[in-house]
Formats: structure tokens, C-alpha cells, sequence
């Protein structure tokens, strides 16, 4: 950490701890690998003395680490907890604007925040992330994987193990990712590259374009679609084998494909805005569904 002459410095080292839990107003939070089994705690902040106390109590294998202010209100400073740990540990993070960084580390991670961003790199674990406004970028993360931002970006490249992202307004960026996957945003885009389905794939946006190419021929069912933009499946030259099943609003959609179907159809859902146009066509002997449908933007499948 880099320190100046308003910086107060507190550091700690405890035993015996198995689960931290970190709560802060909007002090940021890094982990670090350690090299012991001891959890070492430094906490370096810039608020007056008389302001602001770190509090760290053990109960046990459990570590207690909060912010404690003398009064209400605002305040002049900042802080950032740094901690490093062994692999292993199960974490919680809340915080009402802090940024939450991890490294290098098998751990169980849980975070809520209000606004604060998260970053990791090299996490192997079970982790749960939720966010009022921040983003969320992840590389090379092994693990099952729950992300919710409301109006944050999400990013995750070079994973495996299941992934549910949710954004309510932002986007989100899948590279390199093997698993279950499900995403989800309100009015943001999706692109997915190099994806391998282990499990059922969903992919949805609201108002968003959602572009999904994969990097290896489908064994699981999957659905595309997109209320207002465009939804494309790029087979990415890999086999295609199932059922295609496309759709759009008659009104307004449009269905692009490299080959012929077996059926169209109509389907009225409801009077003559919510006509839709289905067409479908059978790949081999899977029965495994293929889904990409629009509402009034174009579903598209490339080879």
C-alpha cells in the first residue's frame, strides 16, 4: 500500500480462523494469498483519529472486521483493508461503495455492495456477488459463479464451472467460458465467443442484441432471445444436431438461417400484435432444443 504522512496504519495477525466476515461504509477490501495459516489484517485509512476506528474481534474460527464511526454523517478520508489469507477461507464482503479485489486463491467469496466494483483474477471457489451499480470483471475462475449487478457491467473470461450473471441495465461479456451457463440483462447486450455448454444455456435480454458463439457443438439445449434486438447463434463451423426452433413477431421480426426448414408456422399469442412467425428444422437424431427467437429484431443462426 502506498502511505503518506495523513495515513493511519493498523495491523493485526490472528489464528485459528476459518471465516471472515469484512463490513465497511466504503472502504475498499483486497485479498492476498499468504504463505501461513494465519489471516494478517492491515487496515490504512486517512479519516481523523477521533473519527474513525477499525474494529477486529475473534469468535473462535470466526473474524469480525467493520468500520466504526464516532458520529453520523460524512467524512473527510478513505479506507482500504488489505488481508491476506490462506487458500480455503470462506469470506463475506459488504459495503456501501468499496471495491473488492481477490487474487491468485482457492476461496469462498460472498459480496453486496451498494456501488463498489469488483475485480478478480485466478479464483478457484463458490462465490456469490451482488451489486446496486457496480461492475464485475473476472478472469480465470474456476468455480460455481452467482453475479448480480443492477446497472453495472459484467465480464468473465477464461472460466469453468457454472455461471449465472444477471445486470439489470448493463452489458455482458463472456469469453473463454466452459460450463451451465445462464445471462441475463434488462436492456443491456450479451456476447458470448468461445463458449462449451456442460449444461442448458439461456441467454436473454430485454431490449439488447445477445451474439453467442461457440466453441464446441451443442450436447445441451439452448435458448436465445432477445425482446427487441437482434439474437444470433454462431455454430462457429462446429456440427450442428437438434432441433431448431426459431421465432419472431410476424409485424416486425425478421429469421436468418443457412438452410432450409421442415415447418413455419403461425402462433397467436394473443390478437394480431402478437403474431408470431415459428419455424423449425431438425438436425441428426438429438432431441435436444435449439432456441433463438426475437421480438421485433432479427434471430439469426450462422455455420
Amino acid at each position: 500500500m502506498v502511505s503518506n504522512a495523513q495515513d493511519h496504519k493498523t495491523s493485526k495477525t490472528f489464528t485459528g480462523i476459518k471465516k471472515i466476515s469484512l463490513s465497511t461504509s466504503s472502504g475498499n477490501c483486497k485479498l492476498i494469498k499468504g504463505s501461513t495459516n494465519d489471516v494478517q489484517v492491515t487496515v490504512t485509512d486517512t479519516y481523523s483519529t477521533s473519527d474513525f476506528k477499525p474494529i477486529m474481534e475473534q469468535d473462535g474460527g470466526k473474524l469480525e472486521l467493520k468500520e466504526d464511526f464516532e458520529r453520523h454523517g460524512s467524512y473527510s478520508g478513505s479506507s482500504s483493508w488489505e488481508l491476506i489469507i490462506p487458500d480455503n477461507m470462506e469470506v463475506r464482503f459488504s459495503s456501501g461503495s468499496g471495491n473488492f479485489e481477490a487474487n491468485n486463491m482457492a476461496v469462498k467469496i460472498s459480496g453486496n455492495t451498494g456501488s463498489g466494483n469488483y475485480n478478480w483474477k485466478s479464483i478457484k471457489g463458490e462465490s456469490r456477488i451482488n451489486t446496486g451499480s457496480g461492475d464485475i470483471s473476472i478472469e480465470d475462475f474456476n468455480g460455481e459463479i452467482d453475479l448480480n449487478t443492477g446497472s453495472g457491467d459484467v465480464s468473465i473470461a477464461k472460466a469453468e464451472g457454472d455461471v449465472h450473471a444477471n445486470s439489470g441495465s448493463g452489458k455482458i461479456n463472456l469469453a473463454g467460458v466452459k460450463g451451465k451457463i445462464s445471462a441475463n440483462v434488462g436492456s443491456g447486450n450479451i456476447v458470448g465467443k468461445e463458449l462449451v455448454l456442460t449444461g442448458r444455456g439461456n441467454f436473454n435480454s430485454g431490449s439488447g442484441d445477445v451474439n453467442i458463439k461457440l466453441a464446441s457443438a451443442l450436447a445441451y439445449a439452448v435458448s436465445i432471445s432477445s425482446g427487441s434486438g437482434d439474437a444470433v447463434l454462431d455454430f462457429n463451423g462446429n456440427k450442428i444436431d437438434g432441433k431448431v426452433i426459431m421465432t419472431v413477431n410476424k409485424r416486425n421480426g425478421n429469421i436468418v438461417a443457412p438452410f432450409p426448414f421442415d415447418k413455419t408456422e403461425e402462433v397467436n399469442d394473443g390478437g394480431n400484435e402478437n403474431v408470431q412467425i415459428r419455424k423449425t428444422a431438425q438436425f441428426g437424431a438429438s432431441d435436444i432444443e435449439i432456441k433463438i427467437s426475437s421480438g421485433s429484431g432479427t434471430a439469426e443462426v450462422k455455420k
